[in-house]
């Protein structure tokens, strides 16, 4: 389907949030319970700054290439495919021109427009390409050096992209900016920036713009995420602010332990969702699981992917980031009210065991970094469920605690902004711009205190 299974937030949802957000006692205020913590209230003692060695910031490099961050399936070096929000393909080049573009890998459902956000010279705009408009982009930019950095904005649901590589017609390419300080960021809607240039919280995630008619004759509308931009998301803002390279695994709708959508084993087998709809087999797949993934909607060894190929992520082929912030658990708290096979609610026990188990896999795969557990903004102790916020702050605390008493000391939780309405909303309840502003700052700030970037 071409709706992310957060839509039905809006759809579920909406009677009992506008009721809350119009109830005099429900309204949430600014005050000092729910104000801003300064660096998220990030735990542990802040780093001394004249006793640690200090990443650099960026600088050019030596190779001649473009550079790519992110997961991409390099098989074909020269057409790498990708379908993860975030990733990023950079270049370096003096000229007047540059021009980039990308394939979208069948079926025919796939064939759908891809969004991009491109900045040139610090610069930023939105690309739209494939389906009903073309597949490749030129810019004209003048004489000089110049910088272009284009980000898969669209989430892996909208199809596996092809990269039609970067030509600089009458230029030369250059190195492009390296750096040492790289950030990985696991995450689900919030974090792929899901609604936040929307106006409110009743706006479409998804925007028709164009119709198609299918191979049995019907009339479908073909939809894009029009109000969904990651380069405007916090993690891409906090990494800017810090000079540091963003790595992004992010997918909506999806928890730690259950999903936002969940279904029983049996209806998986079966192929069908609880009113006898065929379901996305990866209805079941957590995060946990898919950062295990090179392309994000295939599943470990099948097509496309040759039969020989894993789609298995290796992570000894990149750098590992000195800082991961792991901002996952409002779908597990923010079950969706009946709409599938398994009960709502949640098991803070099963919870808080999965959560850990899984930091402690990431910390298997990144043995030096600086690993952040976020309390996420949506939750608060009146919505989704009764004290959501305050379990969901007790469990991060106490995963924390075990951990560090246990000898890792680079593992810290922090609590982002709980956004209310005060700040206004984006589509679907989700954080707008200005929160994710303000999250942005409170993300820098944490990994600054430990970090001294």
């Amino acid at each position: 389907m071409l709706d992310s299974p957060a839509m039905s937030l809006r759809i579920a949802r909406t009677a009992l949030i506008v009721s809350l957000v119009a109830s005099a006692a429900c309204v949430v205020r600014l005050n000092e319970r729910n104000a801003p913590l300064e660096n998220g209230g990030v735990s542990g003692a802040a780093a001394d700054c004249g006793a640690i060695q200090v990443l650099p910031g960026g600088a050019p490099g030596a190779d001649v290439k473009t550079k790519f961050i992110g997961r991409f399936d390099m098989q074909n070096p020269d057409r790498p495919r990708f379908d993860w929000s975030g990733n990023i393909m950079s270049a370096r080049f003096d000229g007047p021109q540059v021009t980039w573009g990308v394939d979208i890998v069948p079926p025919a459902k796939e064939t759908r427009e891809t969004i991009f956000e491109v900045t040139i010279d610090g610069v930023s705009q939105e690309v739209i390409l494939g389906g009903g408009q073309p597949n490749t982009k030129t810019h004209d930019v003048g004489p000089g050096v110049h910088e272009i950095s284009v980000v898969r904005s669209s989430e892996a649901l909208f199809g596996v992209s092809v990269l039609v590589p970067f030509t600089f017609p009458g230029g030369t390419q250059l190195p492009p900016t390296e750096r040492a300080r790289r950030i990985e960021y696991i995450g689900d809607s919030i974090t792929c920036g899901y609604g936040n240039e929307g106006p409110n919280a009743t706006c479409p995630y998804n925007v028709t713009v164009r119709e198609i008619t299918e191979p049995d004759g019907t009339v479908a509308q073909v939809k894009i995420p029009k109000t969904q931009n990651i380069d405007l998301a916090y993690g891409s803002i906090a990494a800017r602010k810090l000079d540091a390279d963003a790595v992004t695994i992010c997918f909506s709708g999806k928890g730690m332990v259950k999903n936002y959508r969940e279904v029983t084993q049996e209806a998986a087998n079966a192929g069908v969702d609880l009113k006898g709809q065929a379901f996305d087999p990866d209805a079941k797949t957590t995060i946990p699981e898919y950062y295990l993934r090179t392309i994000a909607t295939v599943r470990e060894d099948t097509p496309p992917m040759p039969p020989a190929v894993s789609n298995l992520w290796d992570f000894s082929k990149e750098p590992e980031p000195a800082v991961v912030v792991i901002n996952v658990g409002q779908n597990d708290f923010a079950r969706d009210f009946n709409q599938d096979t398994i009960a709502d609610g949640l098991d803070i026990d099963q919870f808080r065991e999965g959560y850990k188990a899984f930091v402690q896999f990431v910390r298997g795969k990144r043995p030096n970094a600086h690993i952040f557990l976020a309390v996420t903004p949506m939750l608060s102790d009146k919505f989704p469920l009764d004290n959501a916020r305050r379990d969901f702050r007790a469990a991060l605390s106490r995963i924390v605690s075990e951990l560090n008493g246990a000898g890792d000391g680079k593992v810290y939780w922090f609590e982002l902004v709980e956004m209310g309405s005060r700040y206004g909303l984006g589509c679907d309840y989700h954080p707008n711009l200005e929160v994710h502003r303000i999250m942005a700052d409170q993300v820098a700030g944490a990994i600054r205190s430990k970090t001294c970037w």
